[in-house]
Protein backbone atom coordinates (compact mmCIF):
# COMPACT_ATOMS: atom_id res chain seq x y z
CA UNK A 1 0.00 0.00 0.00
CA UNK A 2 1.29 3.63 -0.68
CA UNK A 3 0.91 4.54 3.32
CA UNK A 4 3.49 2.02 3.90
CA UNK A 5 6.03 4.10 1.88
CA UNK A 6 8.43 6.27 3.65
CA UNK A 7 10.37 8.90 1.93
CA UNK A 8 13.86 9.31 3.00
CA UNK A 9 14.72 13.37 2.13
CA UNK A 10 17.59 15.99 1.76
CA UNK A 11 17.51 17.30 5.68
CA UNK A 12 18.33 21.17 6.23
CA UNK A 13 20.77 21.20 8.59
CA UNK A 14 21.04 25.30 9.37
CA UNK A 15 19.44 27.74 7.61
CA UNK A 16 22.49 28.85 5.01
CA UNK A 17 21.68 25.15 3.83
CA UNK A 18 20.11 24.55 0.22
CA UNK A 19 21.43 21.82 -1.03
CA UNK A 20 23.96 18.93 -0.27
CA UNK A 21 26.28 16.11 -1.81
CA UNK A 22 25.68 12.73 -1.51
CA UNK A 23 29.06 11.23 0.31
CA UNK A 24 28.39 7.23 0.98
CA UNK A 25 25.54 5.10 1.66
CA UNK A 26 26.00 2.53 4.71
CA UNK A 27 22.97 0.56 3.38
CA UNK A 28 22.19 -1.50 0.50
CA UNK A 29 19.02 -1.73 -1.32
CA UNK A 30 16.92 -4.97 0.35
CA UNK A 31 18.71 -4.11 3.94
CA UNK A 32 16.56 -3.99 6.87
CA UNK A 33 16.95 -0.60 8.50
CA UNK A 34 15.06 0.62 12.22
CA UNK A 35 14.89 3.79 13.48
CA UNK A 36 17.94 5.78 13.98
CA UNK A 37 19.77 3.04 11.87
CA UNK A 38 22.90 5.40 9.78
CA UNK A 39 21.48 5.40 6.11
CA UNK A 40 23.77 8.02 4.00
CA UNK A 41 26.12 10.51 4.66
CA UNK A 42 25.61 14.32 3.22
CA UNK A 43 28.52 16.99 2.33
CA UNK A 44 27.26 20.22 2.70
CA UNK A 45 29.34 23.46 2.16
CA UNK A 46 30.86 23.01 6.00
CA UNK A 47 30.67 19.27 7.42
CA UNK A 48 29.74 16.13 6.35
CA UNK A 49 26.60 14.69 8.36
CA UNK A 50 24.85 11.30 8.46
CA UNK A 51 21.52 11.23 7.32
CA UNK A 52 19.68 8.65 9.97
CA UNK A 53 16.38 6.92 9.54
CA UNK A 54 12.95 8.20 11.35
CA UNK A 55 11.29 4.87 10.28
CA UNK A 56 11.83 0.85 10.84
CA UNK A 57 11.16 -0.48 7.03
CA UNK A 58 13.31 -2.32 3.78
CA UNK A 59 15.20 0.17 1.35
CA UNK A 60 13.63 -0.46 -1.25
CA UNK A 61 15.32 1.99 -3.76
CA UNK A 62 18.72 4.77 -3.25
CA UNK A 63 17.79 7.56 -6.03
CA UNK A 64 20.49 9.72 -4.99
CA UNK A 65 23.79 8.70 -6.01
CA UNK A 66 27.31 9.21 -4.65
CA UNK A 67 28.53 12.11 -6.25
CA UNK A 68 25.26 13.61 -7.02
CA UNK A 69 23.98 17.20 -5.28
CA UNK A 70 20.63 17.33 -4.78
CA UNK A 71 18.55 20.37 -3.01
CA UNK A 72 17.10 20.09 0.96
CA UNK A 73 13.81 18.06 0.63
CA UNK A 74 15.32 15.73 -2.55
CA UNK A 75 14.36 12.55 -2.50
CA UNK A 76 17.21 10.37 -1.51
CA UNK A 77 15.55 6.99 -0.94
CA UNK A 78 12.58 5.01 -0.21
CA UNK A 79 11.90 2.74 2.85
CA UNK A 80 8.59 0.41 2.54
CA UNK A 81 7.43 -3.13 3.66
CA UNK A 82 8.54 -5.84 1.51
CA UNK A 83 5.47 -6.98 -0.12
CA UNK A 84 5.08 -3.54 -1.31
CA UNK A 85 5.18 -3.90 -5.39
CA UNK A 86 8.14 -2.49 -7.42
CA UNK A 87 4.83 -0.62 -9.50
CA UNK A 88 4.28 0.60 -6.26
CA UNK A 89 7.51 1.90 -5.35
CA UNK A 90 8.52 3.28 -9.03
CA UNK A 91 5.15 5.40 -8.77
CA UNK A 92 6.08 6.48 -5.51
CA UNK A 93 9.24 7.80 -7.08
CA UNK A 94 7.80 9.20 -10.21
CA UNK A 95 4.88 11.64 -8.30
CA UNK A 96 7.51 12.64 -5.60
CA UNK A 97 10.12 14.24 -8.33
CA UNK A 98 7.01 15.92 -10.01
CA UNK A 99 5.55 17.38 -6.82
CA UNK A 100 9.18 18.32 -5.95
CA UNK A 101 9.37 20.25 -9.31
CA UNK A 102 6.80 22.68 -7.70
CA UNK A 103 7.57 22.46 -4.20
CA UNK A 104 9.86 24.94 -2.25
CA UNK A 105 12.00 23.00 -0.09
CA UNK A 106 10.08 20.65 1.94
CA UNK A 107 10.50 20.04 5.07
CA UNK A 108 12.11 15.82 5.10
CA UNK A 109 9.36 13.46 6.73
CA UNK A 110 11.59 10.37 7.45
CA UNK A 111 15.26 11.23 7.81
CA UNK A 112 16.78 13.93 10.42
CA UNK A 113 20.24 14.92 11.05
CA UNK A 114 22.80 13.55 13.39
CA UNK A 115 23.38 16.60 15.35
CA UNK A 116 19.29 16.60 16.45
CA UNK A 117 19.16 15.60 20.26
CA UNK A 118 17.88 11.78 20.83
CA UNK A 119 16.27 10.78 23.81
CA UNK A 120 17.30 8.08 25.21
CA UNK A 121 17.58 6.68 29.13
CA UNK A 122 21.10 7.65 30.59
CA UNK A 123 23.02 5.19 30.81
CA UNK A 124 23.97 3.62 34.30
CA UNK A 125 27.57 3.13 35.75
CA UNK A 126 28.88 -0.56 36.00
CA UNK A 127 32.29 -1.92 37.73
CA UNK A 128 32.99 -3.13 33.67
CA UNK A 129 35.28 -0.41 32.34
CA UNK A 130 37.26 -2.32 29.70
CA UNK A 131 35.86 -0.61 27.06
CA UNK A 132 36.44 3.05 28.54
CA UNK A 133 40.85 1.86 28.20
CA UNK A 134 42.92 2.82 25.30
CA UNK A 135 44.57 5.80 23.14
CA UNK A 136 43.37 8.64 21.24
CA UNK A 137 39.81 7.77 19.41
CA UNK A 138 39.45 10.72 17.21
CA UNK A 139 41.13 8.76 14.04
CA UNK A 140 38.82 5.53 14.32
CA UNK A 141 35.99 5.52 11.63
CA UNK A 142 32.75 5.90 12.98
CA UNK A 143 28.86 7.09 12.21
CA UNK A 144 28.13 10.59 14.13
CA UNK A 145 25.70 8.39 16.27
CA UNK A 146 28.05 5.82 16.81
CA UNK A 147 30.71 8.38 17.93
CA UNK A 148 27.95 10.37 20.11
CA UNK A 149 27.14 6.96 21.64
CA UNK A 150 30.56 5.98 22.90
CA UNK A 151 30.62 9.59 24.37
CA UNK A 152 27.96 8.83 26.34
CA UNK A 153 28.81 5.28 27.48
CA UNK A 154 32.35 6.21 28.23
CA UNK A 155 33.55 3.89 25.37
CA UNK A 156 37.10 4.30 23.45
CA UNK A 157 36.70 3.57 19.31
CA UNK A 158 39.53 1.48 19.73
CA UNK A 159 37.83 -1.09 21.61
CA UNK A 160 35.64 -1.51 18.70
CA UNK A 161 35.56 -3.62 15.40
CA UNK A 162 33.84 -1.65 12.48
CA UNK A 163 31.48 -3.82 10.38
CA UNK A 164 30.52 -0.87 8.21
CA UNK A 165 32.16 -0.12 5.03
CA UNK A 166 35.51 0.01 5.03
CA UNK A 167 35.25 -0.59 8.51
CA UNK A 168 33.31 2.42 10.42
CA UNK A 169 31.81 1.54 13.34
CA UNK A 170 27.95 2.14 13.39
CA UNK A 171 25.61 2.48 16.13
CA UNK A 172 24.78 -1.63 16.03
CA UNK A 173 28.40 -2.28 16.17
CA UNK A 174 28.80 -0.20 19.39
CA UNK A 175 25.76 -1.63 20.99
CA UNK A 176 26.98 -4.90 20.56
CA UNK A 177 30.22 -4.35 22.02
CA UNK A 178 28.28 -2.59 25.11
CA UNK A 179 26.39 -5.47 25.42
CA UNK A 180 29.15 -8.02 25.54
CA UNK A 181 30.82 -6.22 28.01
CA UNK A 182 27.65 -7.05 30.57
CA UNK A 183 25.42 -3.99 29.41
CA UNK A 184 25.67 -0.82 30.80
CA UNK A 185 29.05 1.22 31.69
CA UNK A 186 30.20 4.40 32.73
CA UNK A 187 28.51 7.70 31.65
CA UNK A 188 30.61 10.72 29.75
CA UNK A 189 34.14 11.18 31.15
CA UNK A 190 34.16 14.92 31.97
CA UNK A 191 37.42 15.05 33.01
CA UNK A 192 39.14 18.98 33.54
CA UNK A 193 41.11 19.36 30.90
CA UNK A 194 44.59 19.68 32.02
CA UNK A 195 46.70 22.72 32.64
CA UNK A 196 50.10 23.90 32.94
CA UNK A 197 52.08 23.46 36.34
CA UNK A 198 55.43 24.55 37.91
CA UNK A 199 57.24 21.54 36.85
CA UNK A 200 59.64 20.86 34.18
CA UNK A 201 58.87 17.21 34.17
CA UNK A 202 55.75 16.56 31.28
CA UNK A 203 55.29 12.60 32.09
CA UNK A 204 52.35 13.48 34.39
CA UNK A 205 50.71 15.32 31.83
CA UNK A 206 47.90 13.92 29.70
CA UNK A 207 48.43 13.23 26.35
CA UNK A 208 47.79 10.73 23.23
CA UNK A 209 51.15 8.42 22.94
CA UNK A 210 51.25 10.05 19.51
CA UNK A 211 51.24 13.57 21.00
CA UNK A 212 53.56 12.28 23.53
CA UNK A 213 56.09 10.77 21.03
CA UNK A 214 56.28 13.55 18.69
CA UNK A 215 56.71 16.27 21.50
CA UNK A 216 60.32 13.93 22.17
CA UNK A 217 61.00 14.02 18.44
CA UNK A 218 60.58 17.85 18.61
CA UNK A 219 61.97 18.54 21.56
CA UNK A 220 58.61 19.81 22.78
CA UNK A 221 57.75 19.68 26.78
CA UNK A 222 53.99 19.45 26.80
CA UNK A 223 53.21 21.91 29.70
CA UNK A 224 53.97 24.25 26.64
CA UNK A 225 50.89 22.78 24.64
CA UNK A 226 47.58 23.81 24.71
CA UNK A 227 44.87 20.96 25.23
CA UNK A 228 42.55 20.70 22.86
CA UNK A 229 42.00 16.53 22.76
CA UNK A 230 39.22 14.48 23.95
CA UNK A 231 38.95 13.63 27.78
CA UNK A 232 41.17 16.60 28.08
CA UNK A 233 44.49 15.15 26.60
CA UNK A 234 47.44 17.16 24.48
CA UNK A 235 46.90 15.90 20.90
CA UNK A 236 48.86 15.87 17.80
CA UNK A 237 47.53 18.87 16.42
CA UNK A 238 48.82 20.90 20.09
CA UNK A 239 52.05 19.32 19.52
CA UNK A 240 52.26 20.47 16.05
CA UNK A 241 50.98 24.27 17.36
CA UNK A 242 53.95 24.49 20.24
CA UNK A 243 56.23 23.48 17.40
CA UNK A 244 55.37 25.67 14.97
CA UNK A 245 55.68 28.46 17.47
CA UNK A 246 58.89 27.15 18.16
CA UNK A 247 60.05 26.72 14.54
CA UNK A 248 60.50 23.25 15.62
CA UNK A 249 58.29 21.70 12.78
CA UNK A 250 60.56 18.81 10.91
CA UNK A 251 61.13 19.72 7.30
CA UNK A 252 59.24 17.98 4.59
CA UNK A 253 61.43 16.04 2.52
CA UNK A 254 61.44 16.40 -0.83
CA UNK A 255 61.88 14.29 -4.01
CA UNK A 256 64.34 14.38 -6.36
CA UNK A 257 63.45 12.72 -9.67
CA UNK A 258 64.27 13.03 -13.16
CA UNK A 259 61.35 12.30 -14.34
CA UNK A 260 59.63 14.88 -15.93
CA UNK A 261 57.10 16.74 -13.66
CA UNK A 262 53.22 15.51 -13.80
CA UNK A 263 49.92 16.93 -12.48
CA UNK A 264 46.47 15.59 -11.09
CA UNK A 265 43.03 16.90 -11.35
CA UNK A 266 40.66 16.38 -8.94
CA UNK A 267 37.24 17.86 -8.75
CA UNK A 268 36.72 20.55 -5.78
CA UNK A 269 34.90 19.55 -2.89
CA UNK A 270 31.27 21.12 -1.72
CA UNK A 271 32.93 23.10 1.48
CA UNK A 272 35.74 24.53 -1.74
CA UNK A 273 33.26 25.70 -3.83
CA UNK A 274 31.36 27.44 -1.10
CA UNK A 275 34.41 29.27 0.07
CA UNK A 276 35.16 29.93 -2.93
CA UNK A 277 31.67 31.37 -4.23
CA UNK A 278 31.07 33.38 -1.02
CA UNK A 279 35.12 35.21 -0.69
CA UNK A 280 34.44 35.68 -4.88
CA UNK A 281 31.83 37.00 -3.89
CA UNK A 282 32.73 39.29 -0.89
CA UNK A 283 35.23 40.53 -2.65
CA UNK A 284 33.84 41.80 -5.90
CA UNK A 285 30.49 43.10 -3.93
CA UNK A 286 32.22 44.54 -1.01
CA UNK A 287 33.91 47.59 -0.91
CA UNK A 288 36.81 46.77 1.50
CA UNK A 289 39.00 49.18 2.58
CA UNK A 290 41.61 48.44 5.15
CA UNK A 291 43.08 50.41 8.57
CA UNK A 292 46.34 48.90 10.28
CA UNK A 293 47.11 49.60 13.84
CA UNK A 294 50.34 47.92 16.35
CA UNK A 295 49.77 46.95 19.73
CA UNK A 296 51.96 46.38 22.47
CA UNK A 297 51.34 43.21 24.48
CA UNK A 298 53.57 43.35 27.69
CA UNK A 299 50.97 43.97 30.41
CA UNK A 300 48.84 41.09 28.25
CA UNK A 301 51.68 38.66 28.56
CA UNK A 302 52.24 39.35 32.26
CA UNK A 303 48.07 39.30 33.30
CA UNK A 304 48.14 36.29 31.51
CA UNK A 305 50.73 34.87 33.05
CA UNK A 306 49.34 35.37 36.29
CA UNK A 307 45.64 34.24 35.39
CA UNK A 308 47.77 30.99 34.15
CA UNK A 309 49.78 30.74 36.86
CA UNK A 310 46.73 30.55 39.57
CA UNK A 311 45.20 28.30 38.28
CA UNK A 312 46.45 25.31 36.93
CA UNK A 313 42.99 24.08 35.40
CA UNK A 314 43.36 27.09 32.73
CA UNK A 315 45.43 27.36 30.09
CA UNK A 316 44.25 31.24 28.66
CA UNK A 317 46.25 32.04 24.90
CA UNK A 318 46.81 35.44 23.29
CA UNK A 319 43.60 34.70 20.89
CA UNK A 320 41.37 34.06 23.98
CA UNK A 321 42.25 37.74 25.18
CA UNK A 322 42.07 38.92 21.75
CA UNK A 323 38.52 37.43 21.29
CA UNK A 324 37.35 39.09 24.28
CA UNK A 325 39.03 42.71 23.37
CA UNK A 326 37.10 42.33 20.13
CA UNK A 327 33.81 42.16 21.70
CA UNK A 328 34.37 44.44 24.80
CA UNK A 329 35.20 46.93 21.28
CA UNK A 330 32.36 46.00 19.51
CA UNK A 331 29.95 46.92 22.55
CA UNK A 332 32.07 50.28 22.83
CA UNK A 333 31.81 50.56 18.64
CA UNK A 334 28.24 49.36 18.30
CA UNK A 335 28.46 50.28 14.26
CA UNK A 336 30.75 48.07 13.78
CA UNK A 337 29.25 44.98 15.03
CA UNK A 338 27.12 44.32 12.10
CA UNK A 339 25.44 41.99 9.56
CA UNK A 340 24.84 43.57 6.03
CA UNK A 341 22.36 42.10 3.23
CA UNK A 342 22.80 44.27 0.69
CA UNK A 343 19.53 45.81 1.51
CA UNK A 344 19.35 46.40 5.41
CA UNK A 345 22.05 46.44 8.13
CA UNK A 346 21.45 44.24 11.56
CA UNK A 347 22.74 45.69 14.71
CA UNK A 348 23.99 43.22 16.95
CA UNK A 349 23.28 43.91 21.14
CA UNK A 350 26.14 41.70 21.80
CA UNK A 351 28.97 40.34 19.76
CA UNK A 352 29.32 37.02 18.56
CA UNK A 353 32.80 36.40 17.43
CA UNK A 354 33.52 34.07 14.79
CA UNK A 355 36.83 32.56 14.76
CA UNK A 356 38.59 31.53 11.77
CA UNK A 357 39.71 27.62 12.12
CA UNK A 358 41.79 25.83 9.80
CA UNK A 359 40.11 21.88 9.07
CA UNK A 360 41.20 19.50 6.24
CA UNK A 361 39.87 20.77 3.09
CA UNK A 362 38.92 24.37 3.97
CA UNK A 363 38.64 26.61 6.70
CA UNK A 364 35.60 27.23 8.89
CA UNK A 365 34.42 29.65 11.80
CA UNK A 366 33.20 28.48 14.62
CA UNK A 367 31.12 31.51 16.93
CA UNK A 368 31.76 32.35 20.92
CA UNK A 369 28.34 33.53 21.15
CA UNK A 370 28.07 36.58 23.58
CA UNK A 371 31.62 36.85 24.41
CA UNK A 372 31.41 40.12 25.44
CA UNK A 373 29.40 38.61 28.45
CA UNK A 374 32.15 35.89 29.01
CA UNK A 375 35.42 35.92 30.81
CA UNK A 376 38.62 34.65 29.68
CA UNK A 377 38.41 31.45 31.11
CA UNK A 378 35.06 30.47 29.66
CA UNK A 379 36.23 31.53 26.34
CA UNK A 380 39.60 29.27 26.43
CA UNK A 381 37.45 26.44 27.14
CA UNK A 382 34.66 26.87 24.54
CA UNK A 383 37.30 27.89 21.81
CA UNK A 384 39.17 25.07 22.40
CA UNK A 385 36.10 22.41 22.25
CA UNK A 386 34.81 24.14 18.98
CA UNK A 387 38.00 24.32 17.56
CA UNK A 388 38.08 20.29 17.88
CA UNK A 389 35.28 19.26 17.06
CA UNK A 390 35.79 21.48 13.76
CA UNK A 391 38.45 19.64 13.16
CA UNK A 392 36.32 16.34 13.33
CA UNK A 393 33.37 17.58 11.50
CA UNK A 394 31.18 17.31 14.60
CA UNK A 395 29.57 21.33 14.98
CA UNK A 396 26.05 21.95 14.41
CA UNK A 397 25.12 24.42 12.18
CA UNK A 398 24.05 27.21 14.68
CA UNK A 399 27.66 26.97 16.05
CA UNK A 400 29.20 28.03 12.94
CA UNK A 401 26.58 30.29 11.03
CA UNK A 402 25.82 33.52 11.18
CA UNK A 403 28.50 35.80 13.89
CA UNK A 404 28.28 39.61 13.55
CA UNK A 405 32.29 39.83 13.61
CA UNK A 406 35.25 37.70 12.49
CA UNK A 407 38.74 37.04 13.98
CA UNK A 408 41.42 35.23 11.54
CA UNK A 409 44.62 34.88 13.38
CA UNK A 410 47.97 34.00 11.52
CA UNK A 411 50.60 35.01 14.20
CA UNK A 412 51.27 31.38 14.92
CA UNK A 413 52.51 30.69 11.59
CA UNK A 414 54.95 33.84 11.94
CA UNK A 415 53.19 35.52 9.55
CA UNK A 416 53.84 40.01 10.38
CA UNK A 417 50.64 41.43 9.06
CA UNK A 418 48.33 40.22 6.36
CA UNK A 419 45.07 41.35 5.26
CA UNK A 420 41.78 39.42 5.21
CA UNK A 421 38.34 38.98 3.08
CA UNK A 422 35.35 39.95 4.88
CA UNK A 423 33.10 37.06 5.46
CA UNK A 424 29.56 38.03 4.57
CA UNK A 425 26.86 39.25 5.97
CA UNK A 426 29.40 40.23 8.36
CA UNK A 427 30.67 43.59 8.00
CA UNK A 428 34.20 43.28 8.97
CA UNK A 429 37.42 41.26 10.35
CA UNK A 430 40.28 41.39 12.01
CA UNK A 431 43.31 39.81 10.67
CA UNK A 432 45.49 39.32 13.47
CA UNK A 433 49.69 38.59 13.29
CA UNK A 434 52.59 37.12 15.16
CA UNK A 435 53.73 39.24 18.51
CA UNK A 436 57.19 39.79 18.04
CA UNK A 437 59.54 42.04 19.63
CA UNK A 438 60.15 45.24 17.73
CA UNK A 439 62.06 48.57 18.52
CA UNK A 440 59.81 50.98 19.75
CA UNK A 441 60.57 55.18 21.05
CA UNK A 442 58.78 55.59 24.71
CA UNK A 443 59.21 59.39 25.81
CA UNK A 444 62.21 60.16 23.64
CA UNK A 445 64.04 56.69 24.30
CA UNK A 446 64.68 53.96 22.23
CA UNK A 447 62.85 50.91 24.21
CA UNK A 448 62.31 47.26 22.96
CA UNK A 449 58.40 45.99 23.70
CA UNK A 450 56.45 43.45 22.26
CA UNK A 451 53.63 44.22 19.72
CA UNK A 452 51.56 42.71 17.56
CA UNK A 453 49.88 44.34 13.72
CA UNK A 454 46.28 44.01 13.60
CA UNK A 455 44.85 44.94 10.65
CA UNK A 456 40.52 45.67 10.04
CA UNK A 457 38.76 44.99 6.18
CA UNK A 458 35.78 46.67 6.51
CA UNK A 459 32.64 47.13 4.00
CA UNK A 460 32.55 50.40 3.24
CA UNK A 461 29.15 50.86 2.31
CA UNK A 462 28.18 50.41 6.04
CA UNK A 463 31.39 50.79 8.14
CA UNK A 464 33.10 54.48 7.43
CA UNK A 465 36.48 54.93 7.72
CA UNK A 466 36.28 57.26 11.24
CA UNK A 467 34.32 54.66 12.66
CA UNK A 468 36.93 51.78 11.84
CA UNK A 469 39.71 53.91 12.84
CA UNK A 470 37.77 54.22 16.63
CA UNK A 471 36.98 50.52 16.82
CA UNK A 472 40.62 50.22 16.14
CA UNK A 473 42.22 52.88 18.58
CA UNK A 474 39.27 50.94 21.48
CA UNK A 475 40.87 47.52 20.59
CA UNK A 476 44.43 49.13 21.17
CA UNK A 477 43.65 50.26 24.31
CA UNK A 478 42.14 46.87 25.71
CA UNK A 479 44.76 44.89 24.52
CA UNK A 480 47.80 47.35 26.08
CA UNK A 481 45.96 47.47 29.25
CA UNK A 482 43.72 44.35 29.66
CA UNK A 483 42.41 44.94 33.41
CA UNK A 484 40.43 47.53 31.49
CA UNK A 485 38.24 44.88 29.72
CA UNK A 486 37.63 42.48 32.37
CA UNK A 487 36.29 44.84 34.98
Amino acid sequence: MSNEIKSIQMPKWGMEMSEGEINAWHVEIGAQINAEDDLVDVETSKIINTVTAAHSGVLRAIVAQPGETHDVGALLGVLASAETSEAEIQAFIDSHKTASADAVAPEPVAAEPVAAPVAAPAPQASNNAALAEGGDDSHIAASPVARRLAADYGVNLNNITGTGRHGRISKADLETAVTAAGGQLIGTNSATPAGPTQHADDSQVKATPVARRMAQELGINLHECRVSGERGRVCKADVEAAAALKNKLPAQSVAVSAAPSSSEAQVISGMRKTIAGRLQSSKQTAPHYRVQIDAELDHLLATRKQINDANSETKISVNDFIIKACASALIRVPAVNVQFDGEQVSYFNNADISVAVAIKDGLITPIISGANNKGLESISHEMRDLSTRAKLNRLKPEEFQGGSFCISNLGMYGIKQFDAIINPPQGAILAVGAGEQRAVVKNGQLAVATVVSLTLSSDHRIIDGAVAAEFMAVLKGFLEQPATMLV
